[in-house]
């Protein structure tokens, strides 16, 4: 979206799952023949734009990658945006739990950041309450799913959705396209899955929680 359209992105925390013990848990078997129909067209379409992807067998608990990811943003926007990546990788390319202190530093390490400064930010819970707090506004505000977008801060759009919605959107609140840059032709989502509404699971069920960032 960023790359064809004059926008910018602010990736907020949102703990999608409070409720997760706190070393996480053991992912269920999930025998629903609709989602896992869904999950392996989804990895089909990542496989062929060499997107690495794979079920992790682990439901991390979020709140200490979310306080990480808030330390990053307070050291500015590319060591959030290497952070932010670096975490989405270790959950969902290399299958990493990164519930705790040590599993989330672990998986920072290669960053090149400085990981004792993390490590007391998280032992001491420095951004706990800012990602409370987010998630709170959040939830007080109707939101209750992943992924969720919000525009000028008052327009909604839920779920993952073609990108030529997003377009056609931002081209009816007046955003212009960047010049220079041809648009890329992309799959729908109606092409990644064909399964109904009904036999869909919530949108962080699809591969694994969609809470990390």
């Amino acid at each position: 979206m960023a790359r064809e359209f004059a926008v910018e992105i602010e990736w907020v925390p949102f703990e999608l799952h409070p409720e997760t013990p706190a070393d996480g848990y053991e992912r269920p078997t999930d025998s629903n023949v609709a989602r896992q129909g869904m999950r392996d067209r989804i990895y089909a379409l990542a496989d062929e734009v060499n997107l690495p992807l794979q079920t992790n067998t682990t439901i991390a608990n979020a709140h200490k990658s979310l306080e990480a990811a808030e330390w990053a943003r307070d050291q500015g926007t590319e060591p959030f945006d290497t952070v932010h990546r670096a975490l989405f990788g270790a959950y969902f390319a290399e299958s990493r739990n990164i519930s705790s202190v040590d599993q989330v530093v672990e998986a920072l390490t290669s960053t090149g950041f400085d990981m004792a400064s993390l490590r007391t930010a998280l032992e001491e819970n420095v951004y706990a309450e800012r990602v409370d707090q987010m998630t709170a506004m959040a939830r007080q505000n109707g939101i209750g799913s992943t992924p969720t977008f919000i525009f000028e801060d008052k327009f909604v759009v839920s779920g993952a959705q073609d990108f030529e919605v997003f377009a056609d959107f931002l081209k009816r609140i007046g955003v212009p396209r960047r010049e220079g840059v041809e648009p890329e032709p992309l799959k729908s989502v109606s092409e990644v899955s064909d399964a109904s509404d009904e036999a869909a699971p919530e949108s962080d069920d699809v591969i694994a929680p969609g809470d990390i960032s």
